[in-house]
């Protein structure tokens, strides 16, 4: 009997609930589980090392790749600066410096105090007596429309290398020119303490000496 009496007020309830286009109230879906608060972190995968080596993990992040042709330890400290050229510093190189200097000698457009201070340069340099006496020497030969400056030049030489013969010979070619005899046997006597005996050989036919090849003096040195 009640229950004939509870259905009797449900279906009226549940008639009216279709009319009027509602439906029953939706269940709410059962919530994600949340993770607890104080889980621990998600752990690397370690990757089991060979006896007597200590696990390493799995993946580790790479280095960056390298160019090769890029300067490394002390080269990249020095990039910016331009290298040194050995050859553009003559004192870098006591050869180099020396050829510079003598060339300089040599040279008739270099003034010729220039030049006297040139040749002590190279000699404090270390250039021999000897490339010393040829440089003046060469300088003089350059020189020969000027006498004068080359008469000084010649001087320097023959004071400098007391075994150097050249200068002594060309002193006495320019003393014949001017027919000064005296002068001309003194720098040919000169010739012959030096041992240049091959010069003195051309003293015999060389139109420059026609002043005193006849001279007894210079007879006795050509023998």
């Amino acid at each position: 009997m009640q229950a004939m009496r509870r259905l009797s007020v449900t279906l009226p309830i549940a008639l009216l609930l279709l009319a009027c286009g509602g439906d029953p109230p939706a269940k709410e879906p059962p919530k994600a589980a949340e993770a607890p608060q104080d889980a621990p972190p998600a752990q690397v995968p370690v990757v089991a090392a060979p006896a007597g080596e200590s696990a390493a993990p799995a993946a580790e992040p790479t280095a960056a790749p390298t160019d090769p042709a890029a300067p490394t330890g002390e080269a990249a400290a020095s990039a910016g600066e331009p290298a040194a050229d050995p050859a553009a510093d003559p004192a870098a190189d006591p050869a180099e410096l020396h050829k510079k200097l003598l060339d300089e000698v040599k040279n008739k457009r270099t003034k010729d105090d220039r030049a006297r201070k040139a040749l002590e340069e190279a000699e404090a340099a270390g250039v021999t007596v000897v490339d010393l006496a040829k440089a003046a020497h060469a300088r003089a030969e350059g020189l020969s429309g000027e006498p004068e400056r080359a008469a000084a030049f010649y001087e320097w030489a023959r004071d400098k290398d007391p075994k150097f013969a050249d200068p002594s010979f060309s002193l006495a070619k320019m003393a014949a020119l001017t027919g000064d005899i005296e002068a001309t046997i003194t720098h040919l006597t000169e010739v012959k303490k030096r041992g240049g005996k091959k010069l003195l050989k051309t003293v015999g036919y060389d139109p420059t000496f026609e002043v005193v090849k006849d001279d007894p003096k210079v007879q006795e040195l050509l023998r």
